[in-house]
């Protein structure tokens, strides 16, 4: 899912849930659950273009994401719930980047043979977060996302 998904479903969560601990667990939570419904986001096809690219992409998206749920949560639920539950719901994807941005290429799926502590331990960490995607192309796998999306917010507003 892209960060904006996620940060709106976050949002919704810190309005439903004003105790930042709670609010955090389940958006943290939700993060796994919206990335096993077949989606599209930034990072799909990412080797087909420069890593620069996807990068620019990703962070104007992750802050736009975040901007849109403050603006349509902030006054719903407590400013620090709600950053805490905007933080643990993208938090997922913030862990995997060091692989993409360190060690990962058009070319280079996993670590090499003799490759260093460091750039394993990343890979494991990608390759956690990953056993949850489901990856799915346009125009499909946005569809998939505005309804889960939506699905988030009329359950989360009951």
């Amino acid at each position: 899912m892209t960060a904006t998904a996620h940060a709106l479903v976050a949002g919704a969560i810190a309005a439903k849930f004003p105790d930042p601990v709670t609010a955090a667990a389940i958006s943290f939570s939700s993060h796994f659950i919206m990335d096993s419904i077949p989606h599209w986001d930034v990072g799909t096809n990412w080797r087909m273009r420069p890593k620069t690219i996807t990068g620019i992409f990703a962070i104007a998206e992750t802050i736009g994401g975040m901007c849109l749920s403050f603006f349509l949560f902030g006054g719903h639920a407590p400013t620090l719930t709600l950053i805490v539950a905007i933080v643990a719901s993208i938090l997922p994807d913030w862990l995997e980047t060091p692989w993409y941005v360190l060690f990962a290429h058009q070319k280079k799926h996993e670590p090499a043979p003799r490759a260093g502590i460091w750039e394993r331990f990343c890979y494991h960490i990608y390759k956690l977060e990953n056993t949850f995607h489901t990856k799915a192309q346009l125009p499909l796998g946005l569809a998939t996302q505005v309804v889960t999306v939506a699905f988030f917010l009329v359950v989360l507003s009951s």
